[in-house]
């Protein structure tokens, strides 16, 4: 059978020599292995080596253990502005300038010691151009003794751009993160903390390193979690890309805060995606808000709800609880305005203050006590379970709240008519309007 030798050219990082014979590495792989020597770059062979190595984009060369240089390709040469023949013989520290050579130092003596060296160098080439290249010196060992090494030099310029643009990033972003006036944190995709700035931690009261052993649900109202978890649930599944909410965390003191928070989530394939928050303190334009509210929704003279607040409690309820029968009270003051003409407005003001207090003071707290008009009051009875109980409720309130009343020594007599509602409805209109009707019977009778 014919044998047929078949050449693979391949450039591997010079090996050492083994019994005496010299060897620039691995350079033909098949069912033999066809060894290159140095010596045998000048025959034809090696002429068709040394067009392959003048096409790799590497710096490629051999240098002697006294430092001079035996072969380099034509980016070597390239590199540094000279041709390749003109290197040949050259000493190291001419081709690097003592600057550089001196730094360059160390990695020699390393290598002439048989120790392969790695390291980053700055370089700058022949057209004055700043590149960052990394090199390695392989140690050529014969019989025990390094005779030279293999200078392999890679221009990674644009992978350390890369690496300088994230490493700005990096430090721009570490920079927002510690600086900005209002809290900032990365979130892993179930909810843990994996960085929290310090405005933050001043926020919720926790250490940096106290919250990186929490949830967001350890810190989140329990009222707030099933929203929190869907929004978490959102970002993580890919079916949000940012949420935006007001909820309400618990600080290490037991404080509740109310806080809005942003989030969005940053994809990352290799590292993992995380969640970016960005949360505000916004308790004190809440209990703002809740003041704001309660001056809109307060009779700002008895201080009980007024027409907007039973409004808003009866829409409220047609949201909630459908069919489901409401009772209510109706409230008319007899007569006030002549109340008003005998004894003053100032008299007539007490009075209905006098009024307001009775009525809260008979109805419970789930309860909303109102004053919708001049000298009408309505009471809505959450609490109420019957028709009777609500018409028994009715009678009592109306002896509790006539007879004459004490104004700082001045006896006013006063009569109130009652009317009532249970009803399987929430229409607002229609609870009012049936009460109503039962008022102005009652105030008929």
């Amino acid at each position: 059978m014919r044998a047929h030798l078949r050449t693979h050219m391949v450039l591997l990082i010079p090996s050492s020599r083994r019994h005496g014979r010299e060897s620039l590495g691995s350079v033909a792989r098949s069912a033999s292995q066809t060894r290159w020597s140095m010596t045998g770059m000048r025959n034809a062979s090696s002429e068709v080596m040394r067009r392959a190595v003048d096409q790799l984009p590497s710096m490629i060369g051999y240098w002697d253990s006294s430092l001079r240089n035996v072969y380099a390709n034509q980016v070597y040469a390239d590199y540094f502005g000279i041709e390749p023949r003109d290197l040949v013989g050259k000493h190291l520290s001419e081709l690097l300038g003592e600057a550089l050579f001196q730094l360059n130092e160390p990695y020699i003596t390393g290598v002439l010691a048989g120790e392969q060296q790695q390291f980053d160098r700055t370089l700058i080439d022949v057209n004055g151009a700043v590149r960052v290249t990394q090199a390695t010196y392989v140690p050529d060992i014969v019989d025990g003794a390094v005779v030279g090494f293999t200078a392999l030099v890679v221009d990674v310029s644009a992978r350390a751009e890369v690496e300088r643009e994230r490493d700005r990033a990096i430090r721009l972003f570490q920079n927002v993160m510690e600086n900005a006036p209002i809290g900032k944190a990365v979130m892993t995709r179930d909810g843990r903390w994996l960085q929290v700035n310090k405005a933050l931690c001043e926020l919720l009261g926790y250490t940096a390193e106290e919250l990186r052993q929490k949830t967001f649900r350890d810190i989140t109202h329990p009222d707030d979690i099933p929203l929190a978890d869907e929004h978490l649930k959102g970002l993580a599944e890919g079916t949000l890309t940012n949420v935006a909410s007001e909820k309400r965390y618990i600080r290490k003191d037991g404080a509740t805060i109310w806080v809005q928070r942003n989030a969005t989530v940053v994809r990352d394939d290799e590292s993992g995606d995380v969640i970016i928050a960005q949360i505000q303190d916004i308790t004190a334009r809440k209990a703002a808000e809740a003041s704001l509210e309660r001056q809109v929704l307060i009779d700002d003279l008895t201080a009980l709800g007024n027409r907007r607040r039973l409004m808003a409690e009866l829409d409220a309820l047609k949201e909630s609880v459908g069919e489901r029968p409401v009772g209510m009270l109706f409230v008319d003051i007899d007569s006030f305005k002549s109340i008003n003409d005998r004894f003053g407005h100032a008299v007539g003001d007490r009075v209905l203050q006098a009024i307001g207090r009775r009525i809260l003071d008979n109805t419970r707290a789930r309860d909303i006590a109102c004053r919708i008009g001049g000298d009408e009051f309505v009471a809505l009875l959450h609490s109420a379970r019957s028709a009777e109980g609500v018409e028994r409720l009715a009678n009592r309130v109306r002896g509790l709240l006539a007879g004459p009343y004490d104004i700082d020594g001045t006896v006013v007599p006063v009569s109130v008519s009652v009317g009532w509602s249970w009803e399987p409805t929430t229409d607002p209109d229609e609870l009012l309007r049936i009460a109503d009707e039962r008022m102005y019977s009652s105030k008929r009778a």
